[in-house]
């Protein structure tokens, strides 16, 4: 055998030594990368999953706030219609502060809106064009002092929300401004003892009141 015939031997020995290292590691790897490919497939399953998870909540909840603002303005209705006392000429709507304002705010609401407006469809319903009809909007509050720096006292609280509520009613042009009148008692007309806190909490409201001046002719 010659030289060259050795060195071509060994030459190839090499080369197919080479081919099966070579092939062996593409097997590792392959082997790496297929467990490294199933873990990537389930991490994007996890990812779809808590996605798909999270939106649904987030829905879950916009239907449970949706559901309690229908809630909240049916009440307020109801309250138009039933928690009404007649009281010879004089029909008093009394609302709670709860339904239509923030704690120690006097501003509105948004969701309270729409059902405002129905309570003034009532009204306006009860009253029609009958000349000598008044509406007095009465703000009230409990005892406990206010810590708004917003307002000095309950008194301006209570004067202001009957105030919000007044232009309300007279910017949607429900009633004429001459009609209605604004006043706050703060806490010194409360319905009950401030005791508890179920009782201020009725107390915490807003009255409407509707009075018919008679004419002496």
């Amino acid at each position: 055998m010659s030289i060259f015939s050795k060195f071509t031997d060994v030459a190839l020995e090499k080369r197919l030594k080479d081919l099966n290292d070579e092939t062996t590691e593409s097997e590792n790897m392959l082997d790496v990368m297929i467990p490294y490919a199933d873990l990537m497939t389930l991490l994007l399953v996890f990812f779809v999953f808590f996605y798909v998870m999270s939106d649904f909540e987030k829905n879950k909840r916009i239907v449970e706030q949706n559901q309690q603002i229908v809630e909240q303005n049916q009440k307020l209705v109801e309250l138009a219609m039933l928690d009404s006392l007649l009281d010879l000429n004089e029909q008093v709507i009394t609302i709670p502060c709860e339904v239509l304002f923030n704690t120690n705010e006097a501003l509105l609401k948004w969701e309270s809106l729409s059902a405002l407006s129905q309570v003034a469809k009532i009204i306006k319903g009860k009253i029609g064009d009958e000349p000598g009809w008044q509406i007095r909007v009465e703000g009230h509050t409990d005892n406990v002092p206010i810590i708004s720096g917003d307002f000095a006292s309950n008194w301006e609280l209570s004067t202001t929300r009957a105030l919000s509520v007044v232009k309300f009613f007279m910017d949607n042009y429900f009633f004429p401004p001459e009609q209605m009148q604004a006043m706050g008692y703060g806490e010194f007309k409360p319905l009950v003892p401030n005791d508890s806190t179920e009782n201020r909490k009725k107390n915490r409201r807003v009255e409407i009141r509707l009075s018919k001046r008679f004419s002496k002719n």
